[in-house]
């Protein structure tokens, strides 16, 4: 029983240093992206795509494994928080630009062309719902301890 549970141990850490590792990789990759703009030179979209579809790979293989190596506890953490927190804070965020309107923002953002605008949206949504899902992640496990 021992050896399955240090087996078990080992697997979890190599899956989170691996979840770690794609994270990093892809902050890093983001941020040269933002370097090389900076410089003035371009980077073709066919690399732009294939580095996006090695590091879409890596992320699922990574968090394919980290999901299966954690315990029962840690996935309804997971569960609950994306649940509740995502949810909730992608609720609430969403109406937002409808109810402030189409002058107010570019007023506030400068002027954007459509497919900024998405991107933007899409981002602002994203890291929105990431924030709630940390938020509603630390609730449940303060509540269970």
């Amino acid at each position: 029983m021992s050896e399955h549970i240090n087996r078990q141990t080992r697997r979890q850490a190599v899956a989170l240093r691996g979840l770690l590792g794609a994270f990093l990789v892809g902050a890093v990759c983001g941020a040269g992206y933002y370097v090389v703009r900076d410089m003035g030179l371009t980077i073709p979209p066919a690399m732009i795509g294939a580095i996006l579809v090695v590091l879409i790979v890596l992320g699922s293989v990574t968090s394919l494994a980290y999901w299966r190596n954690i315990d029962e506890a840690a996935r309804e953490a997971h569960k609950f928080a994306w649940m509740w927190g995502g949810s909730t804070a992608m609720a609430l965020v969403l109406p937002i630009p409808f109810l402030i309107g189409d002058a107010r923002l570019v007023s506030l953002m400068g002027q954007h062309a459509p497919a900024e605008w998405v991107a933007i949206g899409v981002v602002g949504l994203i890291t929105v719902q990431l924030v709630g899902y940390g938020l509603a992640w630390a609730g449940w496990w303060l509540r269970q301890r």
